[in-house]
């Protein structure tokens, strides 16, 4: 049977991911300035200073990773270009990243907003962005791209209200020698966490990736680098009696997790300061919420890989695969519980990414079958080694952290080893019914057309042609064939099935054999078209949108009339996912009849 497979969009352009950058990269600023006040206190602009060269560093090296993998450059697939272990390796790093990542960034916001019990807040918050991620992920680039300008006009207000205090900056030469030195440095290594977010994308960048990837890089990566040094010199231009709320004492942690609103109460005024808190506090939710979506991504395409048990990649009615949405959600919620500060979840944080980034930057400047001169390959191999010895010095002085990281490394581990147990591919195909309907018999053969493309154009055709677009619904399945067999007709049966993940490289995406729902469809489809003598073409189609899926197949096949069922979902899932129909009538052909069955 010749189905139509779909094809992921490319339609991520460079401002689109740079705010997504922004959103994830960016908001490192808002807890790593009270961490390096925290540790270093007046001498905490060298380091962050040395920070942002390091800054520059990683992002001309992540311009170049995503030049070099344009179907996503993620460790996971830069690991897995060297060994399938190294791959593994590092997406369970990466994994450990994106856990800590939400648990922060979530946690963070409410200490912005100062509120009681702020764990408490960010572990229903969370249950909530779990909640919503039910339905699939929204299109947010615009809403990503506000949130981010407001974030950056804030910061440079903020800049422009410091330049008169200029003058009572305090600066301390760093204490003890270079050994405290460069543990202070490693202390406030969270300022690259968001990076691997721009490789992970490149998938779905405009084409060429690597100029949508350059602009939208820079200009982030600039707006750290300049405006965290800024900040840091505003925030030690405050007098101590401000910064510890009257008590000089408590300076260096009174507003340790909420620094930028102090600055912006200080400079500015408390109206400011209250608009700022309410814009950093969604930028830090929408980080949560983007490293939500990364945990989910992460764990299909490793069960895709067949590196995690098949359950890890069933999906929902929309697309969402529920168990990776369900540890996603849970083991961010866990951490913010276990460990309700945010000095504890930065240890936590630091040695997953930089895990991460040491190995994406080392296995592409080794790989040889890579288009790279020699000075690219000098520079990604030196970067790496750099964060490998800051990731070493973090597993030395962090143990702790070092626990959290090896037990995602060895959890993940050991389910490969039981996807990959002939013990367990025993168990599972005796007791898979209970967690997965059984397969229905194959649909056999059915007349079929020609492959779709997403190319332009149509399908040459000479019968009329009926499109019904459905996911099993038998009334209106009958009531199509019934019109096909009135109007003399061709039916074309489609089955769209959503993919609400996140592509992080290059996945292979679900096809109608393993399918049940579709192959039951399309049985249908036969059982009661064979009698009649109408010819039927079974399609099926992956895509992130329905309604543009069923646009494109009803113009590509050049139908004369689609035929949709009203929906029997609730008002929270079209809330949600929007009405289909309504997106479908707004943009379909006028030659073309829409028939709406209720």
């Amino acid at each position: 049977m010749e189905i139509s497979q779909g094809h992921r969009p490319r339609e991520l352009r460079w401002y689109h991911a740079g705010a997504m950058l922004f959103g994830d990269w960016g908001t490192s600023r808002l807890y790593v300035l009270g961490l390096c006040f925290f540790y270093a206190r007046h001498a905490s602009i060298w380091y962050m200073l040395a920070m942002s060269l390091l800054l520059l560093g990683i992002g001309w090296a992540y311009q170049v990773i995503c030049r070099l993998y344009p179907d996503g450059g993620g460790v996971y697939t830069s690991g897995r270009l060297r060994h399938p272990l190294l791959g593994v390796l590092g997406g369970l790093l990466l994994f450990a990243d994106y856990t800590v990542t939400a648990a922060a960034s979530v946690f963070d916001a409410f200490h912005y907003l100062r509120l009681d019990s702020p764990h408490l807040w960010a572990t229903g918050c969370l249950l909530l962005l779990g909640v919503v991620n039910l339905f699939g992920p929204r299109k947010s680039g615009n809403g990503a791209l506000v949130v981010a300008l407001s974030a950056v006009v804030i910061t440079l207000v903020i800049a422009l209200a410091t330049l008169p205090r200029m003058p009572y900056l305090e600066v301390e030469r760093p204490a003890g020698g270079p050994g405290q030195w460069w543990m202070h440095f490693t202390f406030i290594i969270l300022a690259i966490s968001g990076v691997e977010t721009i490789a992970n994308l490149t998938g779905v960048m405009v084409l060429p990736v690597e100029g949508t990837s350059r602009r939208a890089i820079y200009p982030v990566v600039l707006e750290i680098a300049i405006f965290n040094v800024i900040m840091c010199i505003a925030m030690q231009a405050v007098p101590l009696s401000i910064l510890g709320d009257g008590n000089p004492e408590m300076a260096y942690t009174a507003h340790r997790d909420d620094m930028l609103r102090l600055l912006a109460e200080y400079y500015v005024g408390p109206f400011f300061a209250f608009a700022a808190a309410i814009v950093f506090a969604l930028v830090l939710i929408s980080a949560g919420n983007t490293a939500l979506a990364g945990l989910v991504s992460l764990q299909y395409m490793m069960a895709r890989d067949r590196e995690l048990p098949h359950l890890f990649a069933g999906l929902n009615a929309y697309g969402m695969p529920v168990l990776p949405l369900l540890l996603a959600v849970l083991l961010p919620a866990t951490l913010i519980l276990l460990f309700p500060d945010m000095a504890a979840l930065a240890d936590l944080y630091a040695i997953g990414v930089v895990g991460a980034v040491t190995i994406n930057l080392l296995t592409t400047a080794s790989n040889g079958q890579l288009t790279i001169c020699r000075g690219e390959r000098l520079g990604l191999g030196g970067l790496g080694l750099l964060m490998g010895a800051i990731a070493i010095t973090i597993a030395v002085e962090k143990p702790h952290a070092l626990m959290f990281a090896l037990s995602i490394i060895l959890g993940g581990f050991t389910l490969r080893s039981l996807r990959r147990s002939p013990y367990f591919q025993t168990w599972w195909h005796r007791y898979r019914p209970i967690f997965l309907p059984s397969p229905p018999a194959s649909p056999g053969h059915l007349e079929s057309g020609t492959p779709l493309h997403s190319a332009a154009g149509t399908v040459p055709r000479t019968p009329p042609r009926i499109l019904v677009a459905t996911r099993g619904n038998p009334g209106l399945l009958r009531f199509a064939v019934e019109e096909a067999r009135n109007r003399q007709a061709e039916l074309l049966v489609l089955f769209v099935r959503q993919l609400a993940v996140i592509p992080m490289g290059s996945v292979t995406t679900p096809n109608w054999t393993e399918d049940e729902e579709a192959q039951a469809l399309f049985k249908e489809a036969r059982t009661l078209a064979q009698p009649m003598g109408i010819i039927v073409r079974p399609l099926y189609a992956v895509t992130y949108d329905v309604a543009e899926a069923i646009l494109e197949l009803a113009v590509t096949y050049g139908v004369d009339l689609l035929i949709l069922g009203v929906s029997q979902r609730g008002r929270l899932d079209r809330l949600m996912k929007g009405d289909v129909i309504q997106q479908v009538a707004q943009y379909l052909p006028e030659r073309i009849t829409l028939l709406i069955h209720a």
